[in-house]
């Protein structure tokens, strides 16, 4: 059985975000398939103790699970981040590269190396990748893209405050330098669509995989209970997300909420800020972290996803389309997965084209019965069992770089 290595950011539970749902369903199926390490960074709020019970029902014992408490503030290391700052490195990516976490690391490598495989999860995590191809360096060196880091940025800074632009502006150059120096280092690079791996291709990325974002269809059943609210589903502490909301409620929701008179629009997702805890009222709730958001899509007329910036393809989507819950969005919102507009979806940019579409849909039962009867077809395509096979069959034929490695005897310095 090959020997996997897997290098998270965060513990991926609570799985209350697109890509701590993504890094979870990955994990579990390299679990069932490899005898599988996991090096995690324990955050403050992470369910340490969850992931620790749920890697053990997958056969992974607590002895092989690697955490590294790694504070935002760390005073012993100021001289070491403000040197890897310095250095180039982005400033919201420095945490990630502190002396502390490499350290962790390499005694992982020692001790429980070789790996055949080792995958970094995000661009954060890949910055280890040079000490993990020197202490093991026959391993095949993955990077799953969630997404395009630098696409994210170049796309936030003209929607930004003009004076948070230069700043926006100057993280995305860093950004951009880092992550074609990582990809072009990388054995493979996961992407989410087709688009991203164009992108990362264009980087220097030499061997680029498509791993796209999945849905659990189980939990996602459609249901025939009458249907009246608007619904937007998404990590609030997350910009892009708080943006289109800002945009659904102040520009979207007043051209139809009269006409929608028994609905309320619904903002379901963790940490909202105070700019979106402002905006409620008795028919706009915001819920803030709720146990699992398919109840609300359940009594959705539609979700309406407003969305100006991002990278990798939406969850929120996917979700929606398993539920059977007609969608309106932008096109950068549905980018990267394979939607027909009127077919699957209706394509809207601006408030006028979105309330025009929520209007149809509660004037054309049949078009809103079309929709969701496509998209979830749609959605089968996306499960996580198959998407988990597909990397198994990926992670299993996976050449190593340089033969079998011989376990280091010591640390080497870098």
């Amino acid at each position: 059985m090959r020997r996997v290595l897997a290098i998270l950011p965060y513990v991926p539970l609570p799985s209350d975000t697109g890509g701590t749902l993504r890094t979870l369903e990955l994990v579990r199926a390299l679990a069932s398939r490899f005898e599988l390490d996991v090096f995690a960074v324990h955050r403050a709020g992470n369910d340490a103790a969850g992931f620790t019970r749920w890697l053990g029902a997958l056969g992974v014992p607590a002895s092989r699970l690697h955490l590294v408490d790694l504070p935002r503030v760390a005073p012993r290391e100021t001289l070491h981040s403000t040197q890897t700052f310095l250095r180039g490195t982005p400033l919201t990516y420095v945490r990630f590269a502190r002396q502390g976490l490499r350290d962790a690391l390499r005694k992982v490598l020692v001790e429980r190396g070789p790996f055949d495989i080792i995958h970094f999860d995000h661009l954060h995590m890949a910055q280890l990748l040079p000490l993990a191809r020197q202490l093991n360096p026959a391993a095949h060196l993955v990077i799953d893209e969630h997404n395009v880091e630098s696409q994210v940025l170049a796309r936030m800074a003209p929607l930004s405050a003009p004076l948070l632009r230069p700043f926006l502006n100057w993280q995305f150059k860093r950004v951009e330098q880092l992550e074609r120096e990582c990809v072009r280092q990388a054995d493979t690079v996961l992407a989410c669509s087709d688009v991203d791996a164009q992108q990362l291709r264009a980087m220097g990325a030499r061997h680029v995989q498509v791993v796209p974002n999945g849905v659990k269809l189980a939990d996602f059943v459609p249901q025939e209970a009458a249907r009246d609210d608007l619904v937007f589903v998404g990590s609030m502490d997350w910009w892009p997300n708080e943006d289109a909301v800002l945009r659904l409620a102040r520009e979207v929701w007043p051209l139809v909420s009269s006409e929608l008179a028994t609905s309320k629009l619904m903002v379901v997702g963790r940490s909202p800020p105070a700019s979106v805890r402002a905006l409620e009222n008795e028919r706009l709730v915001v819920t803030g972290s709720v146990p699992s958001v398919a109840p609300y899509l359940a009594r959705a007329l539609a979700t309406a996803i407003p969305l100006r910036a991002g990278s990798g393809t939406r969850l929120k989507v996917l979700e929606a389309a398993a539920a059977g819950v007609p969608v309106v969005a932008t096109r950068l919102a549905v980018e990267g997965l394979p939607v027909v507009e009127g077919q699957h979806v209706l394509l809207a940019e601006s408030a006028e084209e979105f309330a025009a579409a929520l209007r149809r849909l509660r004037n054309d039962p049949d078009l809103c019965s079309r929709l969701a009867q496509n998209a979830r077809r749609m959605a089968e395509a996306f499960a996580w069992d198959g998407i988990g096979a597909g990397l198994g069959e990926l992670y299993q034929n996976a050449p190593t770089v340089g033969g079998d490695a011989k376990k280091p005897s010591e640390p080497e310095a870098t």
